[in-house]
């Protein structure tokens, strides 16, 4: 059975409930691209147990839970239909992490952990390590199966993760790419898309 259908001039047309091709570049083209995201790379400023004298409120602007939950209608909007979300939390946002997750579009499926070979903060464990959450949405294997969980790289200043992570991340997925949250481009001449400050 066809998926188009045919209008009296005989141009085809989408089954009901289906974007045409036009529609889709038009609603992209509001947001300054004509691609879709296949992987999302993100590190969002929370505001969980961040306010304090040592928290990331003295470095950078914070956000809502709410704020950071109310993107999702764009972030699904911009995705492929197979696509792979990459999200730093800090551990006392992990709980919250999962819920931001799932209200971008995307199921979890795995994490990993960033050891920092340091003695960090913390009231219960001293944090040494970040955690990267894994969501998919439809279908995104990776290419490199040998991948370890654990990503052993040197701590940088405050917040700045890896920029080993951009191969990293390139080896494991074929792009497009977007990194959301960033503070300066990925050292990579593949198709990055950034948006931050």
């Amino acid at each position: 059975m066809s998926t188009t259908q045919k209008t009296q001039s005989g141009e085809a047309t989408p089954p009901p409930g289906r974007k045409s091709p036009g529609d889709e570049m038009s609603r992209l083209a509001r947001f300054g691209t004509s691609k879709r995201i296949k992987v999302w790379y993100a590190d969002p400023p929370w505001d969980i147990a961040q306010r304090g004298k040592r928290g990331a409120i003295q470095h950078y602007d914070l956000m809502t839970l709410e704020r950071i939950k109310q993107m999702g209608p764009l972030i699904q909007e911009m995705s492929a239909d197979n696509a792979t979300l990459l999200m730093w939390v800090t551990n006392a946002a992990l709980p919250d992490g999962i819920e931001v997750l799932r209200s971008w579009g995307f199921t979890y499926k795995s994490h990993a952990a960033w050891d920092k070979y340091y003695m960090g903060l913390g009231n219960y464990f001293r944090s040494s390590h970040e955690t990267l959450l894994h969501g998919v949405r439809g279908k995104a294997p990776f290419k490199f199966h040998n991948q370890r969980s654990t990503l052993l790289f040197p701590r940088t200043e405050h917040s700045r993760k890896p920029e080993e992570m951009i191969p990293l991340i390139e080896r494991l997925l074929d792009g497009p790419y977007a990194e959301l949250f960033a503070r300066r481009r990925p050292n990579s001449r593949s198709d990055w898309s950034v948006w931050g400050d």
